[in-house]
């Protein structure tokens, strides 16, 4: 169905009297009325997010010492800084999700959520002491061979969760965790060379 507007009252203000234009538009359609169906999540989804809030913060803290560094390329402290804040970012969010899920937070230092996420990237304490002692040209080596290990296993983890996974939240994360930290490794990759 097509409406028909009258600008008249514009016309006559305007002093076109007669020669009012009529202008034929379609009208709006009606507000939706329906809600996408979010499924809940399942033991997958809340194991993941866990683990991820923990593998996020040890890159959150890997960062953080870089960034603490003098003698870091700028090139490098740009991708430092935008994994940092990107990732404390998803920390949050994915802590909102679980409490919004009646699961308590993880804090991302969480030793317990950690040990599950172990074996996908995490640095050991003696790694990331290393890091912490190198000056800023050593620690930037390190710093980035480390960080595509890292990804390499949180990107492991995603793909795990979109085969298991059922919420839509959670399997956009794994998604979005695929493609960035895949784009973030091609560029480190590049750094290192």
């Amino acid at each position: 169905m097509r409406a028909t507007l009258l600008l008249s009252a514009c016309l006559l203000l305007a002093g076109c009297g007669a020669d009012a234009v009529v202008v034929e538009v379609d009208p709006p359609p009606p507000p939706s009325t329906v809600v996408p169906s979010v499924a809940p999540p399942n033991g997958q989804d809340l194991l993941f997010a866990a683990m991820m809030i923990a593998h996020h913060g040890q890159a959150v803290s890997m960062s953080r010492t870089l960034l603490g560094k003098s003698g870091v390329p700028e090139r490098v402290v740009t991708v430092a800084d935008y994994i940092r804040t990107d990732q404390d970012r998803e920390i949050k969010e994915m802590n909102a999700w679980r409490v919004a899920w009646g699961s308590p937070a993880v804090q991302p230092d969480d030793a317990s959520a950690a040990r599950h996420g172990a074996g996908h990237g995490m640095l050991t304490d003696e790694q990331l002491a290393t890091l912490a002692a190198a000056d800023g040209p050593e620690a930037t080596r390190l710093y980035l061979e480390q960080m595509i290990e890292h990804h390499k296993g949180a990107i492991l983890m995603a793909k795990g969760v979109l085969k298991v996974g059922r919420n839509v939240y959670v399997r956009n994360l794994a998604k979005h965790i695929v493609n960035e930290q895949g784009a973030e490794n091609d560029v480190m990759t590049k750094l290192l060379a």
